[in-house]
């Protein structure tokens, strides 16, 4: 299959231009960068159209993942990035990103579009986790990401296995009961 084209202002046309091909009907806008407007959206070209937010030493987490991997309508902001390298790195100072600074291991990533992001079931234990937190989702992305994550049986098994392995995270007993009652829903 080939590779969407995403446009990223300033590396093949302007801002301007890519505007102007916008008001056109010929790009759309996704996330910070533009594809052709009869193009589909798959989480590698969601991606794709962040990537340079970030370095190689970092890796889109929680919400942003969660958008990335089809859970979210729309790329909420602040952005979530990850630490995704052992050593201490620059703190990425922007209002538009929220910076987490543990590093998000190796075999909770995957590679899309160029870039890390979390893995569909760690990022569904982390927003169950921000779903269940006492004023952490008052719009209820969260819950609502969760739920769209969890329809995948394998993700929702996986997750549920995360949680098996990292029962001392904030918020874990009560996300673990959310993603069962899931379980309990779709049999």
């Amino acid at each position: 299959m080939p590779a969407i084209p995403v446009y990223h202002p300033g590396e093949r046309l302007s801002l301007a231009e890519l505007t102007a091909a916008r008001i056109d009907g010929e790009v759309v806008p996704l996330g910070a960068s533009f594809l052709p407007a009869d193009a589909a959206a798959p989480p590698a070209t969601r991606a794709a159209s962040i990537a340079p937010l970030i370095g190689p030493s970092y890796a889109f987490v929680r919400r942003t993942a969660a958008w990335i991997h089809g859970a979210c309508e729309q790329l909420d902001e602040p952005i979530d990035v990850q630490r995704a390298v052992p050593a201490m790195t620059t703190r990425i100072v922007d209002r538009a990103v929220r910076y987490h600074d543990q590093e998000l291991p190796s075999a909770d990533a995957v590679l899309l579009g160029g870039c890390r992001v979390s893995s569909p079931a760690r990022t569904l234990a982390d927003v169950a986790r921000l779903a269940v937190q006492p004023g952490a989702d008052p719009s209820g992305t969260a819950r609502d990401a969760a739920a769209r994550l969890a329809r995948d049986e394998r993700t929702r098994a996986a997750a549920i296995a995360w949680f098996a392995d990292h029962r001392r995270r904030p918020h874990s007993v009560a996300a673990l009961a959310l993603l069962r009652r899931q379980d309990d829903v779709t049999r």
